[in-house]
């Protein structure tokens, strides 16, 4: 089967503005490069009205045709994290932009649709951040492949991609999400064409948010579980994968391993929990997850997310 992916690529370009860090540990962020532990948000207390602000490009190339138009279904892609229950990460629409392309460093948070940059083979999309060296995200662009066929479309369209699935896992990065190893998550690196699953946050996806941006009273009333992934009296393991679900088979969330294999899954409500820890062997492999692995200075300085054609 084939599939493409939402690719998202992360620029380092950091700041030096001193600000409060937000401690990560090991659940799957995108991190600091070298910083072990620092996750990329946005400071909302310094936004106006609290929101992040995007602006979506007036150029859209013909490969993207629907019912809907390309602000309804950013709108409604942005809703779904809004939406999230105890994440208090909000949006504003800060009108449409003449820019085609991205300009990195302008803090202009823009969509582009008919950008003319390449974003590699079989990348369906990309998002480019910026934050200080504490974490605090001072600007993100989302680059859609212009020669991928989108559908805006509310019904599923099986021989285009979805553009709000798509546009959904773009900005599930914007917040500062990495990939998820969990193949029903809206953070998985893979879509198909005609795929709506990822339209909506799952439990994973949620769980992220909020712990980035808790609502109050969020972390008080959830709890962690945490451990180390070692083979027996050997070094931790690097990048492996811990899922935490009911005693019932519902899978709640995940994180990955740091190189000591550590690991701290957070956010979750009273409940037992069964706990594994498997390789990210496939579909969803350690490449996937540079943006975390980028805070042990690891999988080299470049930060790309996602896959090609399986």
């Amino acid at each position: 089967m084939q599939r493409k992916t939402a690719l998202c690529l992360v620029a380092l370009g950091l700041l030096l503005a001193p600000l409060c860090a937000v401690e990560a540990h090991a659940y799957a962020f995108l991190l600091v490069p070298g910083s072990r532990s620092i996750a990329r948000h946005w400071e909302l207390d310094q936004l106006a009205d609290g929101r992040v602000p995007w602006r979506l490009s007036r150029s859209v190339s013909e490969n993207v045709t629907g019912s809907r138009s390309v602000e309804e279904v950013f709108e409604a892609a942005f809703a779904a994290w809004e939406g999230v229950p105890d994440a208090a990460i909000r949006f504003a629409f800060a009108g449409t932009s003449g820019d085609r392309n991205r300009r990195p460093g302008d803090r202009t948070n823009l969509i582009a649709l008919g950008s003319q940059e390449n974003l590699g083979a079989g990348v369906l999309a990309a998002t480019f951040l910026s934050s200080t060296d504490s974490g605090a995200l001072v600007d993100a662009d989302i680059v859609l492949d212009a020669a991928v066929p989108y559908s805006t479309s509310a019904a599923p369209d099986p021989d285009r991609y979805d553009l709000q699935a798509v546009a959904t896992h773009e900005i599930g990065h914007l917040i500062g999400l990495e990939h998820s190893g969990l193949v029903r998550a809206t953070m998985v690196p893979y879509s198909e064409r005609a795929e709506t699953q990822g339209r909506s946050p799952e439990s994973d996806d949620a769980i992220g948010a909020a712990l980035l941006y808790p609502e109050s009273g969020f972390l008080d009333r959830t709890g962690t579980i945490e451990g180390r992934v070692a083979i027996g009296s050997a070094s931790g393991v690097f990048l492996a994968h811990v899922v935490a679900s009911t005693i019932g088979g519902r899978v709640i969330a995940s994180a990955v391993t740091d190189p000591d294999g550590n690991y701290r899954i957070g956010g979750l409500p009273a409940d037992v929990y069964i706990v594994l820890a498997e390789p990210l062997d496939g579909p969803v492999r350690p490449a996937n997850l540079r943006g975390f692995a980028a805070g042990f200075g690891s999988l080299g300085e470049s930060i790309v997310h996602g896959t090609a054609f399986h």
